[in-house]
């Protein structure tokens, strides 16, 4: 018997089902260049700050990300739902976003999005 191999604690991504993956690239690139690990999941859930709460909850890191209706959104666990630790719309600075995603795990000076 082969037990199934425990998964990393990882950032947890939770996407509108309409939100292709192409649309995610930028976004799981720069968490990817940070190097920790993400899960991605689509749901049918239009609120993105929901979304991200939910992952947040589900996230042994404490950290989720919610994709919807043209916003990222980025949270903590501990925090309120309605008042995520960053949002940004969708195609403006994901590669970004994703990045400080991570650099929260790592607890490192996060980038700045505006430029």
């Amino acid at each position: 018997m082969n037990p199934a191999k425990p998964s990393p604690p990882s950032i947890v991504l939770h996407a509108h089902s309409a939100i292709g993956g192409d649309a995610l690239t930028d976004l799981l690139l720069g968490i990817e260049e940070e190097g920790v690990p993400v899960e991605t999941h689509h749901h049918d859930e239009l609120n993105p700050l929901t979304l991200a709460h939910e992952a947040a909850i589900s996230s042994r890191l404490g950290i989720g990300i919610g994709v919807a209706l043209d916003y990222v959104v980025v949270t903590l666990e501990k925090l309120p739902e309605d008042r995520p630790y960053m949002a940004e719309f969708l195609g403006g600075a994901d590669r970004k976003v994703g990045s400080n995603a991570a650099r929260l795990v790592k607890r490192i000076p996060l980038r700045r999005t505006d430029r």
